[in-house]
Formats: C-alpha cells, structure tokens, sequence
C-alpha cells in the first residue's frame, strides 16, 4: 500500500477545498495552556493556534503555518531543512565509498522517483490501471537503474531478464491470491481516503505497490548473481550451462537464505503498528488475522520473499546460457571500470 499513500500525498493538493495556504514561519513565543503561539512570518508577527498536543515545539522553532478563514494555524515542525541535511550526508557518503557506482547508483534511484512520480502516479491518478502503469513503470526503472549503474552488458541483461521474470511469476501470483482471498483494496486508511475520491482501482493498486516494494531487493541480488556466473565462465570457460548453473547456485542459495530474511524483516518493520493490534485488541488470533490488514500485508510479505526465491534460479539460469564457454569475456571487460 506504499504506492497508495504517495497516491494520496501527490493527490492531496490538487483536491483540497477551501482558499487555505501554507506558510513557514518562526515560533516568537508560546502559551500552550491557552493553545496560541506568536508567530513570525515575513517580519510581521501574528497569533497562531496550537495543536491539542502543544508540548513538542519551543521558542525559536520554525514551523509550517496553515492560513484560512483569517486564522492561521500551527500544523508540523519544518523539518525539510534536517530532511535535505540528512539526504546530503546520504549523497555525499555515496559518493565517497562507492565512487563512480555510487554515483550513478543516486543518479539511478533520483531518475527512477521520477518515474513514479511523473509516470506512474498521475496516470493512475487520471482512472489509468495501476498494475499495468506500476509494470510499465517498474520496466522504466530497471532500465535506468541496472544500465546506468553497472552498464549495458551481458552480466546486465542477464539480471534484468531475470528479474522481469520472477516480477511476472510474482503478478501472476498476486492476481491468483487477490482474488481467491477476496481483497478489496481497503486494508488502510489511505485506501479508504481513495475510494472516497474515486476513479482508482484499489485491488490493482494493492498488486502494484505488491511488485513495485520487491524491486530493489530483486535488482540487487539478480545483478550481484549474474557478477557471480560470469566470473566462474571466465575462471573456467570449459564449463557448460549445467556446470555453471550449479556452480552458480551453491553462492545463490547464501543469497535466497540471507536476503530473504532481510525483506520479510524490512515488511515487517513497516507493519509493526499493524502487529501491536495484535496486542491490544481483543479478538482471537485466528480471525484477527483473517482480516484484510494482516492478511494483505502477509501477502505482500510471502510475495516478495517468492519473487527473491525465483529471482535467483532464473537470473543463474539466464546467465549460465549466456556465459557458457566463457562467452562474454573477464568481468572487468564490460561496462564501467571499478
């Protein structure tokens, strides 16, 4: 449902009633038993109202402003400066430790937002189907991010065949489960946000955000495999398509293994105000987790994990075909120098 809360976010403005505005301004002086603030905006100052939970801001903070109805009220603290702060020192360390790959690895990720942004979003936004935009886009993405970043060659497009394969296998299966478990899309407060608006398919969505949250896992551990065939090929170019298969597998099963465990823990972690009802409310287990919420995000979790267990078997097999013989040459002889 990740896709869908960027829907709404982007959506947001452009629905929004009313001639209100936003402003950024500095917190003057506070009275937060009486819920108002001095604000400072532009060098004039002006009373502001607090949110009910006042105690989080101090004098001196610069906080996002919300005028209407010729009142103005404290929305959030301003935290874009800490944001892009936090962004820079992410740029720089890139940079730094992975040097050109790095490089190319933030132009990659910047391009790709792009694409969901400009591409995929306002197409669903418009009635688009979201599963055939979020594949389209998910293409687009593998494109930038796997050329640009280790370069247009075998090793490259053997990962990429191998991760448009097992994102395939991975729809197919979502389309499957969707249906035999009956979802409807409403596993989240965003999606109930969205019906209300209309015009979007909230299954299809919940199956794109499905593929889309899977990709980076699968784009790193097809290219690193493919790396792996290629240097036994050229290690040994006498090995065959089954040698190099198999080789390749005894390093792809310490892949499946590890990463695995790291995507079912990364679903995990963003589930887990989801996972403290589990805590608090009062139903038995076995129909709490017979709602949609648990359910989908089970799902999505089991998916994801399915399409890294295929990724690797199709990416070695798509590799060993075309590293056989030690076609292809020594991995320092394509694409970019290291």
């Amino acid at each position: 449902m990740r896709l869908g809360v960027l829907l709404c976010l982007l959506l947001l403005p452009a629905l929004a009633q009313g001639e209100g505005r936003y402003l950024v301004g500095r917190l003057v002086a506070l009275e937060p038993q009486g819920g108002v603030a001095l604000v400072e905006v532009g060098g004039r100052r002006l009373p502001a109202l607090l949110p009910v939970d006042g105690g989080q801001y101090r004098v001196g903070q610069r906080v996002v402003l919300y005028q209407e109805g010729g009142r103005t009220y404290v929305t959030e603290p301003d935290r874009i400066p800490w944001l892009l702060g936090l962004l820079g020192l992410f740029a720089f360390l890139a940079a730094l430790l992975g040097r050109g790959k790095g490089v190319r690895g933030l132009v990659g990720t910047f391009l790709s937002l792009l694409v969901v942004v400009y591409f995929v979003v306002p197409r669903v936004a418009a009635g688009g189907n979201p599963l055939l935009y979020a594949f389209l886009g998910s293409l687009g993405v593998l494109l930038l991010t796997v050329y640009l970043v280790h370069g247009v060659n075998r090793k490259t497009t053997a990962a990429l065949l191998g991760t448009l394969a097992s994102v395939a296998l991975v729809l197919l299966l979502a389309l499957f489960f969707t249906r035999v478990l009956r979802f409807t899309g409403l596993a989240s407060e965003e999606a109930l946000l969205l019906r209300q608006w209309g015009g979007v398919d909230l299954v299809s969505l919940f199956l794109a955000g499905v593929v889309v949250g899977a990709l980076g896992a699968l784009t790193d551990v097809t290219v690193t495999q493919a790396a792996v065939v290629q240097a036994l090929a050229h290690a040994n170019p006498r090995f065959g398509l089954g040698e190099l298969y198999r080789r390749g597998m005894e390093v792809g099963y310490d892949h499946m293994g590890s990463l695995v465990n790291t995507l079912v823990l990364a679903y995990a972690a963003g589930s887990l105000p989801l996972f403290l009802l589990l805590t608090k409310d009062p139903t038995p287990l076995r129909f709490l987790l017979n709602t949609e919420p648990f359910a989908a995000e089970m799902v999505s979790m089991v998916l994801g994990s399915l399409g890294l267990l295929l990724a690797v078997p199709l990416t070695t097999l798509v590799a060993a075909w075309a590293f056989q013989g030690g076609k292809g040459g020594p991995p320092e002889a394509h694409g970019y120098p290291h």
